[in-house]
């Protein structure tokens, strides 16, 4: 085995862009959700070929990512690259990224963008429909680079701007309109339990049938567009816009409980 790409994903974007991706790859290996070593002290790379696949949260990386990162212990030297997926905006995910790796030593080969639709703000019809198509066509680009070992310049930008950006974003949509108080279930929730099974850092929990939401959320979103009943509800602005996931991506592609 001389692959792996590690992705996180909430709404199946990172998912179906790991996957086709690993379709038109030379080495072949496997593609691992981070959330499986959410338990783990430490994990070992000894691989040639490592890939990340995230969304862009709050115009940066996910905690949830970095996390992550902070657990890698390499025994090679690989050729390492990441995608970001986000709803146009990649902000500096990608430098972030690289400067985590620094930290081990590491950096990245390579670093794309790939436009897809968002799970917070609402995009429209036709630029999901767009987006989905010309993704594919990203994709194959990035397997391009990646078999060929390429190196290319980090996508996105890497200014103040764009730090203060984010920090803001963190700061007054994280906090408080995605705070764990916010999230609560309708009349319409069934018990199904599904919301459980796609949170990616086990947050919610069933009790009496119905899900409570813990303080370790990440944002995802995954337990809104996922119901089956579009029973839970978030704040005011996210609780409204149409539910979404990626047209090949299945509930049970997404179900890291069992």
């Amino acid at each position: 085995m001389n692959l792996k790409i590690y992705y996180f994903s909430g709404t199946g974007n990172s998912l179906a862009v790991s996957r086709k991706l690993e379709e038109l790859l030379i080495e072949k290996g496997e593609i691992v959700h981070i959330s499986n070593f959410e338990n783990e002290n430490s994990v070992e790379v000894d691989v040639d070929v490592v890939g990340f696949v995230f969304p862009v949260y709050f115009a940066t990386i996910p905690d949830v990512v970095k996390a992550f990162i902070e657990k890698l212990y390499f025994k090679t030297n690989p050729y390492i690259f990441a995608i970001v997926t986000c709803n146009g905006v990649p902000s500096h995910s990608l430098f972030t990224l690289n400067k985590c790796l620094n930290a081990k030593g590491k950096s990245l080969s390579s670093g794309f963008v790939v436009d897809m639709p968002g799970n917070a703000l609402t995009t429209p019809d036709e630029i999901i429909k767009e987006r989905l198509k010309n993704s594919k066509n990203k994709v194959e680009q990035i397997a391009e680079y990646v078999n060929n070992r390429r190196t290319k310049e980090l996508e996105g930008e890497n200014n103040i701007k764009r730090h203060i950006e984010s920090f803001v974003v963190s700061t007054v949509a994280k906090k408080l309109q995605f705070s764990p108080k916010k999230y609560s279930s309708t009349s319409e929730c069934i018990g199904c339990g599904i919301c459980e099974k796609v949170c990616p850092v086990q947050n919610i929990k069933m009790v009496d049938k119905k899900p409570q939401w813990e303080n370790n959320c990440t944002a995802c979103l995954a337990c809104f567009h996922w119901c089956p009943k579009k029973a839970v509800k978030i704040n005011k602005l996210i609780s409204k816009r149409d539910k979404y996931h990626h047209p090949e991506v299945s509930i049970s592609d997404m179900c890291l409980r069992k």
